[in-house]
């Protein structure tokens, strides 16, 4: 056979192969999440009539009169247990010769397959025979054939390399575009534009210093921003996690599903209502004091239900243009508040791992109060959220990731903002800020402004702490 052959088949057709799972390869570790995203995604393209759905990719060695599965392992065993739950005979010869040796694999599929059963009787119901054709005949793999092992090895070490994980936003781009089915090439163009434009921001045109804006903003001050004001603990963004980021498509070929998403679709609705017109809704506030910037939609809400499509663009423009108004110098918004940033978050060995988890939290509590209260929110507050995320450098030795992806949940700091609708709902973490803090770690800068805002303080550790420096409680 020839070296490397690729085709385009449909999951009737690959079933057909007789493959293999070879000892080196990783056990069988799909969530419930996982599978439920893929069944999510190929009922949505079964009942909008899509004429096929790509699931992705396997890649084959060939070996003897059998292909080893060097990668696809997780999705063709979902395949197979989808097909199980519905009765299906096709693909059982391929489910009965394939064998899964780590208990790792069993679990999975013993566990899988209860959630897929349950799952097609919600969402699937007596549509079965309609459901398992179109899986067979609509959705298809990309079939990679490598004869040579470390060739295919290669492959599969391009496709899934760490680099790529680290961009799991850039997912986003490809599946809300693939929702503007109503909309113009040209409008799906600017989406794309606009999105490559804040993944390549260059702040300063002369410098030429590139930054990816998106990636920074979705990671950090959006996802987790999002977790933080449900009470949930936010760790890193990743592919697992791309649902948060999923909501309803609105179009006549995809009605909405359940009566919660109401409030979305209303939104919605309004919205290009009021745009169709030309109308200016008066009264509207602007976050901003002097200005109203156009990149900053006023109807947009950081925790807001998404709704898939240029929607969804609309939304992350908006929170970089905010972004970078509220963070970057080359802006005049704003000035005494980065004045304040400059002097008391880039600090000596602010650099350090620790020191960069407690900014990024920051920043995501300013724009959630930008968010909600404007300027004039960040101006009364931006202080009092500093002691509240800064007594942590003092408190603690060494500040990890998990210490600073669980703080937030544990306080409630943003569900309480999120939750405000004045500024008397807010007095509960005014409270919190000037709580006595133990000091562990001497940081000059910290432990001076702290005692400026008369937060009481006492030495934890006098060997760390020097407590003839400073005026302890």
């Amino acid at each position: 056979m020839e070296k490397i052959t690729a085709e385009i088949k449909k999951v009737i057709k690959l079933l057909d192969d007789q493959m293999e799972i070879p000892n080196y390869q990783r056990p069988y570790r799909w969530t419930e999440d996982n599978v439920r995203l893929l069944l999510e995604d190929i009922t949505h393209s079964w009942k909008e009539g899509k004429s096929s759905y790509r699931i992705g990719s396997v890649i084959l060695n060939s070996k003897d009169t059998k292909l080893n599965i060097v990668d696809g392992q997780q999705r063709i065993t979902t395949i197979l247990l989808i097909l199980n739950c519905l009765g299906s005979d096709v693909g059982s010869v391929l489910r009965d010769s394939l064998q899964y040796n780590h208990q790792d694999s069993i679990n999975s599929i013993i566990r899988n397959n209860s959630f897929i059963e349950s799952w097609l009787q919600e969402n699937i119901g007596n549509d079965t025979n309609s459901f398992e054709k179109y899986i067979l005949e609509y959705c298809e793999f990309v079939e990679i054939k490598v004869s040579d092992l470390s060739e295919a090895f290669q492959m599969f070490d391009s496709q899934n390399g760490r680099g790529k994980e680290l961009e799991a936003y850039n997912l986003l781009k490809a599946y809300h575009i693939r929702a503007m089915e109503s909309n113009t090439f040209e409008e799906k163009i600017a989406c794309d534009k606009t999105w490559e434009s804040a993944a390549r921001y260059q702040s300063n045109k002369e410098s030429k210093q590139v930054s990816d804006l998106l990636r920074q903003l979705i990671n950090e001050q959006l996802y987790r921003t999002r977790l933080w004001s449900r009470k949930e603990t936010a760790s890193e963004f990743s592919k697992k996690e791309i649902k948060e980021f999923k909501g309803i498509t609105v179009s006549k070929n995809h009605p909405i599903d359940f009566p919660h998403q109401n409030k979305a679709l209303l939104q919605y609705v309004m919205q290009h209502y009021l745009n169709s017109l030309g109308i200016t809704v008066n009264g509207v506030k602007s976050r901003f004091k002097q200005s109203s910037p156009e990149k900053i939609s006023p109807f947009a809400l950081l925790n807001q239900n998404i709704v898939n499509g240029k929607d969804f663009f609309v939304y992350t423009e908006t929170y970089v243009e905010m972004y970078k108004r509220l963070f970057h110098s080359e802006y005049d918004d704003m000035k005494e508040f980065k004045t304040f940033l400059q002097t008391n978050c880039k600090y000596s060995g602010s650099h350090r791992d620790g020191d960069q988890y407690l900014y990024e939290l920051y920043k995501s509590l300013i724009m959630l109060m930008f968010d909600k209260f404007g300027e004039e929110g960040v101006e009364k507050y931006h202080k009092i959220l500093y002691l509240l995320v800064y007594r942590l450098r003092l408190e603690k030795e060494y500040v990890r990731y998990p210490t600073v992806a669980k703080y937030p949940s544990q306080n409630k700091i943003f569900h309480i903002i999120e939750n405000a609708k004045n500024y008397s709902d807010l007095i509960e973490i005014e409270k919190m800020a000037y709580e006595r803090v133990v000091c562990t770690k001497d940081v000059d800068v910290i432990i001076r402004y702290f005692q400026e805002q008369k937060v009481p303080l006492t030495s934890g550790d006098e060997k760390k702490v020097d407590s003839t420096k400073y005026s302890f409680v």
